[in-house]
């Protein structure tokens, strides 16, 4: 194993998609930061007030997973035309451990840019914007909940790029995959978080001031309904993604009783994909 991530890590130094991507995430760093400025500078005379560096801190979860569709199916992807993958297997090397080692370094790489981005957030943003409105604990899983999605983004290219052996193949299904996560999370959300019962306007009292009531939601699917819902888009990396970048100042129980789950979720994806993974590939035929 040790000899195969030397080998990759080595690679990994000179490849051009990964110093591309690096770039990449740095001018989206720089743009986003760019961005909220200018919206801080137009409002401001308003006397709006948000959570910017919440917001700048967790934007590019919902853009990584791109970033990892793209350098694993190219990188894996490479090593199969190359003919490299087979010769890792002729001089000995296990397939559980090539796949291993594959899966370790789309880990690493999501990781390297979700951090590179990270950093410039943190260096540029808290001194311009002011520091996060999460307390300790909440930024703490959400960092860990960031951390899990890229490993779970990381599990599902690293089994299409290692069990499709045709590159233009698996960058096109990994980019597709990615692009139906989102459309499915989108689709389930509004079930997912709906609740049984909703404040109405009920009037205005004598004084002017706008009375409210609690009635059932009509539109309410059901608790199997819902929680069905809620289970699918909490083990979408896309779902988890969407949910962590919408924080909001006011955050509910709700939200913050998913995010110390979200974890959990990913592991469960990991580990699932992971053995399947491992499995097709030790019985897949090479050409």
């Amino acid at each position: 194993m040790y000899k195969l991530l030397n080998a990759s890590f080595s690679r990994l130094r000179k490849n051009k998609i990964f110093i591309g991507l690096v770039i990449l995430t740095v001018i989206i760093a720089i743009f986003m930061l760019v961005s909220k400025y200018l919206d801080k500078i137009k409002y401001s005379a308003f006397g709006i007030s948000s959570n910017t560096t919440d917001i700048l801190f967790t934007n590019f979860i919902n853009i990584i997973g791109f970033f990892s569709a793209i350098f694993t199916s190219l990188f894996v992807g490479t090593e199969y035309s190359d003919g490299t993958i087979r010769n890792k297997i002729i001089v000995g090397h296990s397939r559980k451990n090539i796949y291993l080692s594959n899966l370790i370094v789309s880990i690493v790489v999501g990781l390297i840019l979700e951090f590179i981005y990270l950093i410039i957030i943190a260096i540029v943003a808290i001194p311009v914007f002011g520091k996060t409105q999460m307390d300790f604990s909440q930024f703490v899983f959400i960092l860990l909940d960031m951390v899990m999605i890229v490993v779970s983004y990381s599990s599902i290219f690293n089994f299409i790029a290692l069990t499709c052996s045709n590159i233009t193949i698996s960058t096109v299904s990994s980019l597709l995959l990615i692009l139906i996560m989102f459309v499915v999370s989108s689709l389930l959300s509004p079930t997912a978080n709906s609740t049984e019962y909703i404040q109405k306007i009920a009037g205005i009292d004598e004084q002017g001031n706008t009375k409210y009531e609690i009635v059932r939601n009509e539109e309410y699917p059901g608790k199997l309904k819902q929680t069905l819902c809620r289970t699918i888009v909490n083990l979408l990396p896309t779902g988890q993604a969407v949910q962590i970048s919408g924080n909001k100042v006011e955050i509910s129980e709700d939200y913050l009783k998913n995010i110390k789950v979200f974890s959990l979720y990913s592991l469960g994806v990991v580990i699932v994909i992971s053995f399947i993974g491992i499995y097709l590939f030790n019985i897949k035929e090479l050409k």
